[in-house]
């Protein structure tokens, strides 16, 4: 975090000249970490959160309902927050409230089925999340912002879910288990949205995606760097569940954890020089920082409840 202002060398004053004014020693400014926002059951339940990164104690609680709102993710002007609650009844649905907490507001409330694992476009114009409104999980499009129905948008029979957009707009990853276990695939989501406004439906060569990872164990949560050029996630393949980064192409595949326990949920921040993610190493997650590469690991949170799974904003 911001190191504390060094003063520079006192001036001296030259034989016969009266003593020099000490001069004022102005800190430098905390540089502009962004924000966290995470769910924390610190309260009692699972809210939503914000923490400054320049000051992890400095801590504003955005939402206070029975329910436990989980997921969050910032619009891509970071003015809203978009989560999943099952508030109101036994099913998870789509929510979003103001950056400060007002107007919080049911985005989708599709009856019986459970929503989940949202992210917005980088344009703001589309949400993909996650439903199994159709029997298994599926990733669906919503055009955000109009009256148009979320649409399925690989109409498959695997199990797809929690995608993630790429900075450019151009590729879609998610966790999939077509190949018969979990592993992460990515999808040219402009190719497939095209084909699928256009009416096109079924199994169609525009909505075929490339295989990333291909592993025994389980690789989930995919998050794409700042830049495009990487892609963050978790995975079990040694022992305890650990976070990885590979190449957008699915090369090059790095451990960066290696502890008891289980690290999950990574995600960007500090412009891609660091990661944050939630450890659990007994029974309770907190939330952690570290650099890109590794390095430095730094806890954030401690506190009773549980934090975790959150996602940052400049």
């Amino acid at each position: 975090m911001p190191e504390s202002a060094t003063p520079t060398a006192m001036p001296v004053a030259a034989p016969g000249q009266s003593p020099l004014p000490s001069p004022t020693i102005v800190p430098n400014a905390a540089p502009a970490y962004g924000k966290l926002v995470f769910p924390s059951s610190r309260s009692g339940n699972l809210d939503l959160w914000v923490m400054d990164l320049a000051d992890p104690n400095n801590l504003v609680q955005l939402t206070t309902n029975p329910a436990a709102d989980v997921e969050p993710r910032w619009s891509p002007d970071g003015s809203m927050v978009l989560f999943s609650s099952p508030e109101g009844g036994q099913y998870n649905d789509l929510f979003i409230i103001n950056a400060d907490g007002s107007n919080r507001h049911r985005l989708l409330g599709w009856p019986g089925s459970h929503e989940w694992g949202a992210a917005w476009s980088p344009d703001g114009q589309y949400i993909a999340f996650t439903s199994e409104r159709e029997g298994n999980y599926q990733i669906f499009i919503l055009p955000y912002g109009g009256d148009a129905e979320p649409f399925n948008l690989l109409q498959d029979k695997s199990f797809n879910t929690y995608p993630d957009w790429s900075p450019d707009g151009t590729w879609l990853t998610f966790v999939s288990d077509r190949s018969g276990n979990w592993d992460i695939w990515k999808l040219n989501v402009v190719d497939c949205l095209d084909a699928r406004l256009s009416g096109q439906e079924g199994d169609i060569d525009a909505c075929q995606p490339q295989q990333l990872t291909d592993n025994l164990d389980d690789d989930f949560f995919p998050r794409w760097s700042p830049d495009g050029g990487k892609i963050a996630f978790s995975s079990r393949r040694q022992a305890d569940r650990d976070i990885y980064v590979m190449d957008a192409d699915g090369g090059n595949v790095t451990r960066l954890t290696d502890t008891p326990g289980n690290d999950s949920n990574p995600i960007w921040a500090l412009n891609g020089e660091a990661i944050i993610f939630s450890r659990r190493p007994q029974t309770n997650w907190d939330i952690f920082i570290m650099n890109a590469d590794g390095s430095y690991l730094r806890k954030l949170t401690n506190s009773p409840g549980e934090d975790r799974f959150g996602d940052w904003k400049p």
